[in-house]
């Protein structure tokens, strides 16, 4: 009898000594989203730098639904700006067309697609079909790109990476570019050079 007492407390001894299993949940993916600018606007360098100064990249888009069969069409923007000061820069690219009527927006082989082959963009008003850039300086003053300037530009889109989390769908890029942009104050036009921009980001589906 003694001996069955002494396994029964050998055992409970035992048991509770077991450590319990703690079970940890999968982690959650996340994106690897940095954003970073850099460039001469007006003869002078310019860097932004995301968490820097309280700089993020601010990612949405204008879409035109329409009834079927019309196709509907988004444009994209990304613009790196901060609350702590008025200096930002905003690309715009459009536009991706598909079946409105089937979702509000298109389907991520489509989003994919579009920015893997729209890599040389025209320049464009609004980005409504090509690409446009808009610089707010430290005063506030806005400039906008031009397709109609006579002055050179270019844009060229690389290193396109798609990324998703449970957040959402991305086209991480880096766009280079040079234009020049232009602000009107009543009947004059004023401009600014931009050069060797350079725009690591992403646009979100």
């Amino acid at each position: 009898m003694k001996k069955i007492a002494y396994l029964f407390l050998f055992g409970s001894v035992f048991l509770a000594g077991c450590p319990k299993h703690e079970i940890i949940p999968a982690p959650t993916p996340e994106a690897d989203l940095q954003a970073h600018f850099e460039g001469m606007i007006n003869g002078t360098d310019v860097e932004l730098t995301q968490n820097v100064e309280g700089y993020f990249l601010l990612t949405d888009k204008t879409k035109f639904i329409a009834p079927s069969p019309t196709p509907s069409t988004a444009i994209y923007h990304a613009e790196f700006k901060t609350e702590q000061t008025l200096v930002s820069m905003k690309i715009s690219l459009g536009n991706i067309v598909w079946d409105g009527s089937l979702s509000d927006d298109p389907t991520l082989t489509l989003f994919n697609n579009f920015f893997t082959s729209t890599l040389t963009p025209s320049y464009s008003i609004g980005g409504a079909n090509g690409f446009e850039v808009v610089y707010r300086d430290g005063l506030g003053n806005v400039w906008t790109s031009d397709p109609a300037s006579a002055a050179p530009q270019n844009v060229v889109f690389s290193n396109v990476i798609q990324e998703s989390d449970i957040a959402g769908d991305y086209s991480k890029f880096r766009c280079t570019f040079d234009c020049t942009v232009y602000r009107t104050v009543g009947p004059d036009t004023f401009s600014l050079l931009i050069e060797d921009a350079v725009f690591d980001g992403w646009f979100q589906r």
